[in-house]
């Protein structure tokens, strides 16, 4: 292996863009293959949201997302000052409604337990609840308030990775298909897009939904999934929203120009990527059902985007069985966005030889491993 090795990243979404970043920066040449253009699936169709699991979350997944949370506190200055935009990075709040009194007892009761361990976290009765979001329906009892949810523009942030990644040497293209991956044994050696074969030490797929079919060209199966998630912007009439608006029937999101992003579907679809009548109405039915003012909103864009979702819906991280050199970065489901700063941490500490403890509990091991038989 070389003092410095190389890197070969198949996909152009934020997880692949974050991966060519902090590669870059640790030295690594790094070519980043993107079949269309950087960050127009997924990546573009996202919230923006960053909202990571609770403090008393001991599992390998809340850790995950707490320690990605928690570098985009300084990653949003970091990646201004390499590449020069503004990811609108921002400490909102969330705000989780109760439309139901089933729904306010469970989110009084987490109220409760999360004061006791020390968070910030509290219940907001109809009044209080009101005062601080005056656009929202009378219908909304009450809310959960988390003050550390903070909000990005993800169509920016994919562009700020993919800018500071090539300022620091990363050669990033666009409109380039992998056809095939090249191999020596067990061993894979790069990738070949039409005529041109790229080598490197280490090769990563981090094509979203679609890793699955570059992994089957070495006879490997990912485990990832398409799932469908349609977003909508909105200009509201008048008052905007302060911060995200959450619940079981979806998100409502602001936006630094003063729109909102309302959404998002969840849809097995297969491969169908398509924006669709039902999916806007649903969109903008619940949209207006918690913030009724928006029914006299602009509409501005519609979007439709393909999440990578895995067997247990959390990622799939580090090497792919078999295959020296092949590693797979994928099965984000709906937190790429939240998950693309630790990911591309830990997926170059992998690379530098550091083996960090928290990407083991996201191999892809752990759907293949049986356990053993109990003998009578």
């Amino acid at each position: 292996m070389n003092s410095s090795p190389e890197a070969v990243i198949i996909g152009g979404g934020v997880i692949g863009c974050s991966i060519a970043y902090y590669l870059a920066k640790v030295g690594v040449k790094v070519t980043l293959l993107e079949r269309g253009r950087i960050g127009e699936q997924a990546s573009n169709a996202a919230s923006g949201v960053l909202s990571a699991s609770s403090p008393d979350d001991d599992s390998p997944y809340g850790r995950l997302t707490r320690e990605s949370l928690s570098m985009f506190h300084t990653l949003h200055q970091e990646l201004r000052e390499s590449c020069g935009v503004d990811t609108e990075f921002a400490q909102c709040g969330e705000l989780s409604v109760a439309l139901s009194d089933r729904e306010a007892g469970e989110y009084q009761a987490y109220a409760r337990r999360q004061m006791e361990a020390g968070s910030p976290a509290r219940w907001l009765d109809h009044q209080s609840v009101h005062d601080y979001e005056p656009e929202l329906s009378p219908s909304v009892l009450g809310g959960l308030l988390t003050p550390e949810t903070c909000r990005i523009n993800n169509q920016r942030l994919t562009g700020a990775f993919a800018k500071s990644a090539q300022w620091l040497g990363a050669d990033i293209r666009e409109a380039s298909e992998v056809v095939t991956l090249m191999r020596s044994g067990l061993r894979i050696t790069g990738v070949r897009i039409h005529d041109e074969e790229i080598y490197g030490d280490y090769t990563i797929i981090a094509a979203g939904p679609w890793s699955k079919v570059i992994s089957e060209l070495v006879g490997s199966e990912v485990p990832v999934r398409p799932v469908r998630g349609q977003n909508i912007n909105l200009t509201p009439v008048r008052g905007s929203i302060r911060g995200v608006i959450h619940g079981s029937w979806g998100l409502l999101v602001p936006r630094n120009d003063g729109t909102i992003i309302a959404g998002a579907t969840v849809e097995e679809v297969g491969y169908d990527c398509r924006v669709t009548a039902g999916g806007v109405r649903d969109v903008f039915n619940v949209a207006t059902e918690i913030v009724p003012s928006l029914a006299d909103a602009t509409l501005n864009w519609t979007v439709a985007g393909l999440r990578p979702g895995s067997p247990d819906d959390m990622p799939i991280l580090g090497p792919i069985p078999r295959w020296d050199g092949l590693l797979i970065a994928s099965g984000h489901y709906r937190n790429g966005i939240l998950l693309s700063a630790i990911t591309g941490k830990l997926i170059a500490d992998h690379i530098m030889g550091e083996n960090p403890e928290l990407l083991d509990h996201f191999s892809i091991r752990r759907f293949r491993e049986q356990p053993a038989e109990v003998e009578a």
